[in-house]
């Protein structure tokens, strides 16, 4: 895995506002009329692997906002997998969701979400969620070399057919736009400075 960061004074110090504007939302509570679904395969946004359980809240001992889904579905672990988004050079792309434990057992499940981007591989990770974890706001990022297309993943390694559960996904695509009339001072600032890039691993964000 690897994330690219460009690191500029010039760009911090003249560039405009960024633009910035979620591409795609969804918290399944349009999903099955509202109702739970076991092994349920009909999501208007997503692509199902393996198994996953659409929960109301209320049923089966989960309590969330609205709807949403445990990764591990009733025939074993699962995944979820978007469509296909586009991006331009430059832009930050942000993967916002929220996830919790199981809240039925005691014990803890492997969760992980990524980003896979044409231009610049795959970002995100894992992470060990307790049974006994709240509904966590987090986050995978990164910001595109090149344009390109996306898509992301979330999933389980879970097979007990009780496991982390997911809800409010949402894809922020930024693209910061400098002034015409810095141009002259990044040029300059650019052959200055020059480019400087670095690689690292990227991680989830737990908020």
């Amino acid at each position: 895995m690897r994330r690219i960061a460009i690191a500029l004074a010039a760009l911090t110090a003249f560039a405009a506002p960024a633009h910035s504007a979620v591409v795609f939302s969804d918290n399944f509570d349009s999903e099955n009329g509202g109702a739970s679904a076991l092994n349920y395969t009909g999501f208007a946004n997503f692509t199902v692997v393996g198994g996953v359980d659409l929960v109301k809240s209320g049923d089966y001992s989960i309590t969330c906002s609205g709807m949403c889904v445990d990764l591990d579905g009733t025939p074993g672990a699962g995944s979820l997998v978007s469509n296909v988004f586009n991006y331009k050079a430059g832009d930050k792309i942000t993967l916002s969701f929220s996830v919790g434990g199981s809240q039925r057992v005691v014990g803890s499940d492997e969760f992980a979400a990524f980003i896979i981007s044409s231009s610049d591989g795959i970002f995100g990770g894992s992470a060990v969620i307790p049974s006994s974890l709240a509904f966590t706001p987090s986050s995978v990022d990164f910001v595109a070399s090149a344009d390109g297309q996306l898509q992301f993943v979330f999933t389980t390694s879970s097979a007990d057919k009780i496991g982390p559960l997911l809800d409010d996904i949402s894809l922020d695509i930024s693209g910061v736009v400098p002034e015409p009339a810095t141009w002259a001072l990044m040029i300059a600032g650019f052959a200055v400075a020059g480019l400087q890039m670095r690689r690292r691993k990227a991680t989830l964000s737990f908020a």
